[in-house]
């Protein structure tokens, strides 16, 4: 493989995400949100910062791995699973998405579409994923008065659109919207105690399916 621009970007894009994301506070707020279902209290707090060392080596090597077996792009595609998987996680357990690993996302789809030539596609992918929910969040607060939807559902659908396109970021947040529903019919049979529905944790969930078609 010739070393070029466009071979040598997508790797220090996805190294680059993988290491500010674990370099940021809410790494570690993850890191003990699993952590916690694996120990107690106190030892996930003085085993976090191991984890997302850990997280972080093992990442960048798959990322580098991934990259030379299969392209340069599936560099890219491992940086993002990370940040979904770490959105993910802290969604769960705090109901919250950080806009910051939402702008590494987005940042990783503006390389790949500056790489690939597929501008527009990206464009109007975060245009309308984010325009969507923003215009339903709106809605709810104007006509209902209650928060439906963060702001930060919004960012992740905005930036999960610049690699899924205009067209299969409504497909993710039907896909979401659908596994929000199963689990909450699930969570209501079990009689479990309402937190909240972790809309965010369920985009990034089904996002992976919709990656490359």
């Amino acid at each position: 493989m010739p070393v070029t621009i466009a071979t040598v970007a997508p790797f220090l894009a996805a190294l680059l995400a993988v290491l500010t994301a674990l370099t940021i506070p809410p790494a570690q707020l993850a890191a003990r949100s699993v952590l916690r279902h694996m120990a107690n209290a106190r030892v996930s707090r003085a085993r976090a910062p191991a984890f997302v060392v850990g997280l972080g080596a093992g990442a960048a090597v798959a990322a580098l791995l991934a990259g030379l077996w299969i392209g340069p792009n599936a560099a890219i595609t491992v940086a993002l699973l990370l940040l979904l998987a770490l959105l993910a996680t802290i969604d769960l357990a705090w109901r919250w998405l950080p806009w910051e690993w939402c702008g590494l996302i987005a940042t990783l789809g503006g390389v790949q579409a500056v790489l690939n030539a597929t501008y527009e596609p990206a464009a109007f992918g975060a245009l309308v994923g984010g325009g969507l929910l923003l215009v339903l969040r709106t809605t709810y607060r104007v006509l209902l008065g209650i928060e439906a939807l963060g702001l930060g559902d919004v960012w992740l659908t905005a930036a999960i659109g610049t690699f899924v396109g205009p067209i299969y970021i409504m497909w993710v947040l039907a896909a979401a919207a659908c596994l929000g529903l199963l689990l909450h019919f699930a969570s209501k049979a079990q009689a479990a105690p309402e937190r909240g529905v972790a809309f965010g944790a369920h985009i990034c969930a089904v996002t992976p399916f919709f990656l490359g078609l």
